[in-house]
């Protein structure tokens, strides 16, 4: 019999989400350029008639758009699908060495979020012009590269409802009322579909009203949430940073302090994230307002730039330093969490603040370095980074800061293992 044992380039917790940082700090600079060059190729070709009858400053748009939308749909979206609604069912289907169950995996989420794609834009393109596969793929005219902007940007952003809307599903509710009803996948596939009409929804409320100007006789008949899009997106930034807590090394917290079973903690943590959405970005406006970190951006913009950081620093702190301090460290609860929450808090605040002056320069953020690619800015650049660790760790386990080798077990050490088992489970 083969078992795997788990070897550690670190031994600290601390070394190894130091390391991991870095390396997935040049992975995206690395895999940004690539995967932009490649994409930008693909949709030059497909376009290229629009492309062509269009102005220089449209047509960089749109495809900038294409190569946006590509990455939410084929990295961001699967990998909320696959890991936090399904679990990774199926990674170690073939191996569990990596990185091939990686490669292999990270694959298979290219495919599933190229077809969610094509099937829910698809069928809503066969009556809305705007996202008619033909019309967005293969422009002809300027008029068409006009409308294909505009249903490539409202499709882009399916992303947001899917993180507000279906994340909530596992880090607030658990997976209520599924969780426990039958085996995986069964009881998965009941909360990826009950979590994506409650996805639907929110992007029809809130994302179609903001790309698509929809009017009727000359009357405009849908209207921005908030206002304005800038602060949509703070809101929905520090919506997201509060409900991740319970999940994300909150253990629970503060969701628990209210109530301790379902879905009345679900329901407290989303009454908790709701108010943080509207109170927190309206606080930190008047916290930076005098410093004018981005001079000639929107100030929300930079609102919701900084409360992303955090959230990338708290999911960083997840995903790379295994939530330090554990609890062998730092026994009381509550003082775990406190300490966790002051990390994102001040480390957030402090790399939010380097992100915003120094994004121009990052091959992620803003800089093309020469080659003409499309970057993804001051928001949509943090993604860049943050998809690259959530990959890293859910997808290949740390390697190869973290790897598993294969042991051989004996028939003896094996018999032995089941008895302590079976002591134990007395």
């Amino acid at each position: 019999m083969t078992k795997f044992v788990e070897k550690r380039t670190f031994n600290s917790q601390l070394l190894t989400g130091l390391a991991s940082f870095v390396l997935c700090f040049i992975l995206a600079c690395i895999l940004w350029p690539a995967w932009s060059l490649v994409m930008k190729s693909v949709f030059s070709t497909l376009a290229a008639p629009g492309l062509a009858a269009a102005g220089p400053e449209q047509a960089g748009q749109l495809l900038g758009a294409m190569v946006e939308g590509s990455f939410f749909w084929m990295v961001i979206n699967p990998w909320i699908w696959m890991t936090l609604v399904m679990g990774n069912y199926g990674k170690t289907i073939f191996t569990a060495r990596q990185p091939q169950a990686g490669l292999w995996y990270t694959l298979l989420a290219w495919i599933v979020g190229a077809l969610a794609f094509f099937i829910i834009i698809g069928f809503l393109g066969i009556w809305w012009q705007p996202f008619n596969l033909s019309l967005l793929l293969r422009p002809k005219t300027g008029g068409e590269v006009a409308l294909a902007l505009m249903g490539w940007e409202a499709a882009n952003f399916f992303a947001l409802p899917v993180i507000m809307a279906q994340i909530p599903f596992i880090a607030l509710f658990q997976k209520w009322p599924f969780a426990g009803t039958s085996k995986p996948p069964i009881e998965n596939w009941g909360a990826l579909f009950f979590s994506t009409l409650a996805v639907v929804l929110v992007w029809m409320a809130t994302i179609i009203p903001s790309f698509l100007p929809l009017s009727v006789n000359g009357r405009q008949v849908v209207s921005v949430p908030l206002g304005s899009w800038p602060t949509w997106v703070a809101f929905c930034q520090a919506f997201v940073f509060f409900f991740l807590i319970p999940a994300e090394g909150g253990e629970g917290y503060p969701m628990k302090l209210f109530a301790k079973k379902q879905p009345l903690m679900g329901i407290a943590g989303f009454l908790i994230a709701l108010a943080a959405g509207f109170i927190v970005p309206p606080i930190i406006r008047g916290i930076i307002a005098p410093f004018d970190l981005l001079p000639g951006a929107p100030l929300d913009l930079v609102v919701a730039s900084l409360i992303l950081s955090g959230v990338v620093c708290m999911l960083a702190w997840h995903h790379l330093f295994d939530d330090y301090p554990s609890a062998q460290l730092v026994s009381n609860t509550a003082a775990r969490v406190l300490i966790r929450f002051a990390i994102w808090v001040v480390l957030g605040g402090v790399l939010g603040t380097i992100w915003v002056k120094t994004f121009v320069l990052l091959p992620f953020g803003a800089n093309s370095l020469g080659a003409g690619f499309p970057t993804m800015g001051i928001l949509a650049g943090q993604f860049a980074f943050l998809m690259t660790f959530l990959y890293y760790n859910t997808f290949f386990d740390k390697w190869p800061l973290v790897y598993k080798e294969a042991v051989r077990v004996s028939s003896e050490e094996k018999i032995t293992g089941f008895k302590r088992r079976e002591a134990a489970s007395r």
